[in-house]
């Protein structure tokens, strides 16, 4: 008779939370829809719906970028964290004082700070069923929030990068352990966890463009701009297929492998989110008047 190993409970653990954190993004969706469709009355009628979510100087479509940024997120991060290969993640814990330990806390942590972006949402289902009014149901539009927030999380990567894929994960030769060096993490640091630390500084950047109270539009713009951040990470997470070139010694480490290097479409991809990224920047810092 198969046992369940504590790595296998770990996972499940974990994956518990992700659904978690996806059952609050599906009700905020499902609320969203509700009020869109005026309580499903509309729903057969595309332009009643339409003209619902552009009522109120289209307050709901901040409410609905906000949501599909959140869902965005966890549906990404819970691909990535299931894929990954890394030998930190393989151990099991033996002591709340080791760095499987940490690695559980890190994973734990990130997956509050998911909680926290569905739960900055702009929405309050309850006045809405009350008053059924739409300015009773958003909040106000801003996507500071949620660009601080992600920038949080991208540290949080870092961390995880850096605990998982070089700490936990020391370099070998010739089949032997390599005792790790201050040359050995900075060389770690470069290869698996820069990206990570670009896209935190996207994130941070779209939070001081961005207003604390904004209108709809400019809060929709600002979690475009987010999505392109969110977006190019996961396509320059390919790009270690390079740094690990550059540091051939670091391709040893029992991590995922970066085998693989990017397809041409996954550049020009990067390509155009960083395109689309700098306009939306621009726009937010100096909007035109429609948006103001």
């Amino acid at each position: 008779m198969s046992t369940t190993t504590q790595n296998e409970l770990r996972r499940t653990f974990i994956a518990m939370l992700f659904a978690l954190v996806a059952a609050t993004v599906a009700q905020q969706i499902s609320e969203l829809l509700f009020v869109v469709t005026g309580g499903w009355d509309s729903a057969s009628s595309p332009s009643k719906m339409f003209d619902n979510l552009f009522a109120e100087e289209g307050a709901l479509l901040a409410t609905l970028s906000h949501s599909l940024l959140a869902l965005l997120l966890v549906t990404i991060s819970w691909v990535m964290w299931s894929k990954s290969q890394a030998g930190g993640l393989k151990k099991e814990i033996s002591s709340i004082f080791s760095k499987e330990f940490v690695i559980l806390l890190v994973e734990v942590f990130l997956v509050v700070l998911y909680f926290a972006i569905v739960k900055t949402v702009e929405q309050n289902f309850q006045n809405y069923t009350v008053n059924k009014k739409i300015s009773e149901y958003v909040g106000v539009a801003s996507a500071r929030p949620e660009a601080l927030q992600l920038m949080w999380v991208f540290a949080v990567y870092f961390i995880w990068d850096f605990i998982v894929d070089v700490v936990t994960s020391p370099r070998y030769e010739q089949g032997v352990v390599v005792p790790s060096s201050v040359i050995s993490y900075f060389t770690g640091v470069v290869a698996y966890c820069s990206i990570s630390m670009i896209c935190l500084l996207g994130a941070w950047l779209v939070s001081g463009v961005s207003a604390s109270v904004a209108t709809p539009y400019e809060a929709v713009i600002g979690d475009v701009a987010l999505l392109c951040v969110l977006l190019f990470f996961v396509l320059a997470k390919q790009l270690e297929y390079h740094t690990t070139k550059i540091f051939p010694k670091e391709a040893t480490r029992k991590n995922t492998k970066r085998d693989t290097p990017p397809s041409v479409q996954a550049y020009v991809g990067m390509v155009i989110l960083i395109a689309v990224y700098t306009y939306l920047i621009m726009v937010l810092i100096w909007p035109p008047s429609f948006l103001r």
